[in-house]
């Protein structure tokens, strides 16, 4: 943390709180830090609606600003103080944690660019930080914690380090939770909150008490310039945090590397047994792994079983994984073609035309669209952590997204009837 900070313990804003989120917030919790979320502005959850990943984020800003119950009853469990408004946020926090779907990463930075112009959010910061000239409220440290490649979290950086301006009093917030106040002529225009912005990851499961009361925690690891000064030692050891270096990107870089093995894998698995179930040899498969590979065996079937009511996460985390592969590893289109670079003698199947509309080619972009199924159209989509009913066993994982891929059949023949297209229920947030 900042040396000019004052506090033992920094206070904690985390955005948002999800099943990661929320055992993040325990961990903390649990040894005396302050944790702050704002609780209105998250996206409402209809039972009928379930966007998919071409939904822009801006459609969402349109409805009401609730929670969805689990939410809230997940944020009072674990004594997380609730606030109404980003600017709240900004003005409370000394760290601020993103802990979101990939998919709203880069929204959600901007939630909190747009807080740190608010002129009530300076004179709060600057008041709650000791600061007696309010010309220049005290940096906010961001951390990005969401599953993105190098080049989204370079993105982030450098939207961050550009010049800012006062909010105009008129403006509007993109999640519609922000309360600018008109400036009165006498006041003097106060410089934006800056911040100082870490690239990180989470790798592992969320945080966990053991019966013992010690700690099951993840590595979250963590680069980016001055994090020296921004983190306190405690502070890292506390959420056992690996610093890899002072380059914004090599803690993505990780961390799509690492998922890239263990959710590829799953989606391989996906691929396997439900193909294997089709052609009634599932038992067969498995005794046959069980003979020659048991921890494949092990690892196939916990990853299938723990993977519906995170599908949905997992369609742009595994497209930024592509773009990582592209991007920092090299692999592009045209190196990746047999005739190089041209797609003169490409067979119909060899470019994937994915659900976000956007013609890319690449390996993860086919995974993404294995986990775009099982979340839109298998019933599995409806799972949450708290709340399984279905896939809880491999054999029902594959029997689910077989009968999605029937479904999904009919319907694009034009055949699927109203009953049919009736069966997809809530979505978690």
């Amino acid at each position: 943390m900042a040396t000019s900070s004052a506090q033992i313990n920094p206070t904690v804003g985390i955005l948002s709180i999800g099943d990661m989120g929320n055992g993040v917030a325990r961990l903390l919790r649990h040894h005396d830090h302050t944790i702050y979320t704002v609780a209105t502005g998250r996206r409402q959850v209809l039972p009928d609606l379930r966007p998919d990943d071409s939904t822009s984020i801006e459609l969402f800003a349109e409805l009401p600003s609730l929670s969805s119950q689990h939410t809230l009853d997940r944020i009072k469990a674990s004594q997380i103080t609730t606030l109404e408004s980003d600017e709240q946020l900004v003005a409370e926090a000394d760290i601020i944690l993103s802990i979101v779907p990939p998919r709203d990463a880069i929204a959600t930075a901007r939630r909190a660019l747009e807080a740190c112009r608010s002129q009530t959010a300076i004179k709060r910061r600057s008041e709650r930080r000791g600061t007696t000239a309010v010309s220049q409220a005290p940096s906010l440290t961001y951390i990005d914690l969401n599953a993105i490649s190098p080049k989204t979290a370079r993105s982030i950086a450098a939207m961050f380090s550009t010049p800012m301006t006062p909010a105009s009093p008129r403006r509007l917030s993109i999640s519609r939770t922000f309360t600018f106040h008109p400036r009165r002529e006498s006041e003097p225009e106060l410089e934006p909150i800056s911040i100082d912005f870490l690239d990180g990851g989470i790798i592992g499961g969320p945080p966990s008490l053991r019966q013992d009361q010690s700690w099951k925690k993840p590595s979250v690891i963590i680069s980016g310039p001055k994090h020296a000064e921004l983190l306190t030692p405690a502070f890292v050891d506390l959420l056992n945090i690996k610093i890899l270096g002072p380059k914004i990107g090599t803690a993505s870089a990780l961390k799509s590397c690492f998922a890239s093995l263990t959710k590829g894998m799953t989606a391989l698995s996906i691929l396997s047994f439900t193909t294997a179930h089709t052609c009634g040899v599932l038992k067969e498969l498995q005794a046959h792994l069980q003979e020659f590979s048991p921890q494949l065996l092990a690892f196939a079937q916990g990853g299938l079983v723990s993977m519906p009511p995170k599908a949905y996460r997992w369609v742009e985390e595994m497209r930024q994984i592509n773009e990582t592969f592209s991007e920092e590893g090299g692999f592009t289109n045209a190196v990746l073609s047999s005739n190089g670079g041209s797609h003169d003698h490409q067979t119909p199947n060899s470019t994937i035309v994915p659900s976000n509309g956007k013609h890319v080619s690449g390996v993860f972009e086919g995974i993404a669209e294995i986990y775009n199924l099982v979340a839109n159209d298998t019933v599995l989509g409806d799972e949450r952590v708290e709340r399984r009913k279905r896939g809880t066993n491999p054999e029902d994982v594959a029997e689910c997204v077989r009968d999605g891929i029937a479904r999904k059949k009919r319907k694009l023949a034009g055949e699927e009837s109203e009953l049919d297209a009736a069966w997809r229920g809530s979505w978690g947030a």
